[in-house]
């Protein structure tokens, strides 16, 4: 009879029940949360739909039907998200590397600006040359106003919550006045102040034709988010920098023990951070407007954090939180039409689920404090 302490995987008291107890609490972090989230959001907003005496399942079957209802609403949902999964990935890589970026807006703003001046500017030249130069314009302008933040919190510490939330006031006005007054004023029938219209080669042309999906305005915008997602995904996960970046979000502390400069990482995320957010702007001018006008841009680099914490700051993940907020913001305009329901039911469920992923914190804090109750064997040995 042997007298010897059970191990991890044989029999008695000790071996089992630590391998049975971690894998029941990995929900708390996996891709359930995500989704657990949209659907008690979902709950909760017709909760709110019934309080105000409408119909629930009328609300949501035209939410859906305005978002995927027809070959043109699919289209219109996919314009919409487009910018968010470009300013997804803004927010998406600075969460990655420990740093809260709430300047995507701004970055968007910036990348915006710098694409309609330089494809105002050279209207006349063709196609290859000026959307390169429209291209590059907003990744660099949403670059260098990204890495504001990050070269402050680098040098002096200073919070790059406070910088990014500041630098977005800062384009607001200083769009205001280039737009009303400034030296990119023009004459616009929009009924809003307005800069010149960008040339034919600067304009992303429509990628399905009038034949096959009447009116539809998808263009080529959507390839080139693709290629940023295919960029942040090669980045992050199969370069060394992405690993650095990684190390820093991880823990800076240990990362510079490493080897790894947290300072310099930092400013060079944050600039990675404004190159996505810009290219949003640049492809909003370049493929739906034609122009920069005043207050263009429907809050995408607010709605960007919670597309990035519902797609858990992963590529992929991000594709399809900015798709269903894509499908919000074009169904939720159809189903005030049609079904006469505020489409501010859609800024209520965006709120919720921020809400609940908001509460996962607390979850897996319960299952920490569960986990600690026995300590596997493993640890004991």
């Amino acid at each position: 009879m042997s007298g010897g302490a059970p191990t991890a995987t044989g029999p008695g008291p000790g071996g089992p029940a630590p391998s049975v107890r971690q894998p029941a609490m990995q929900w708390a972090t996996g891709p359930a949360v995500p989704v657990i989230s949209v659907i008690v959001a979902l709950l909760l907003g017709a909760v709110f739909v019934a309080a105000t005496g409408n119909d629930p399942i009328a609300a949501y079957a035209a939410l859906a039907r305005g978002a995927f209802g027809t070959p043109y609403d699919i289209t219109e949902t996919l314009v919409s998200a487009i910018p968010l999964v470009l300013t997804g990935l803004s927010v998406a890589v600075a969460f990655r590397t420990g740093l809260f970026n709430i300047g995507a807006e701004g970055q968007l703003l910036v990348g915006a600006l710098a694409a309609g001046a330089v494809g105002a500017r050279f209207a006349e030249l063709p196609g290859p040359l000026l959307m390169p130069l429209v291209i590059l314009a907003g990744i660099l302008a949403g670059a260098g106003y990204g890495a504001i933040a990050g070269v402050l919190k680098a040098a002096r510490g200073v919070n790059e919550v406070i910088t990014t939330i500041m630098l977005n006031y800062i384009v607001v006005f200083v769009m205001h006045w280039l737009l009303q007054s400034g030296p990119m004023t023009a004459p616009s029938a929009l009924g809003t102040p307005a800069s010149a219209r960008i040339g034919d080669g600067a304009i992303l042309p429509v990628i399905l034709p009038n034949e096959l999906v009447p009116l539809s305005r998808l263009h080529a915008g959507i390839l080139l988010a693709a290629l940023a997602v295919a960029v942040f995904w090669f980045l992050l996960w199969r370069t060394s920098l992405g690993y650095e970046l990684r190390a820093v979000g991880l823990g800076a502390r240990a990362a510079a023990q490493a080897g790894i400069d947290p300072a310099r990482r930092m400013a060079l995320v944050m600039a990675i951070a404004g190159a996505f957010a810009g290219l949003a702007g640049m492809i909003q001018v370049s493929g739906v407007f034609q122009r920069v006008f005043d207050g263009f841009s429907s809050g995408y680099g607010f709605d960007a954090i919670a597309v990035a914490l519902l797609g858990k700051n992963s590529p992929l993940g991000i594709v399809a939180a900015a798709l269903l907020f894509g499908a919000f913001a074009h169904g939720g305009a159809i189903m005030q039409s049609n079904a006469g329901i505020s489409s501010h039911l859609v800024s209520i469920i965006q709120a919720l689920v921020l809400f609940v992923i908001a509460a996962e914190a607390i979850v897996r804090g319960i299952a920490g404090r569960s986990r600690r109750g026995r300590k596997p064997v493993e640890a004991i040995a």
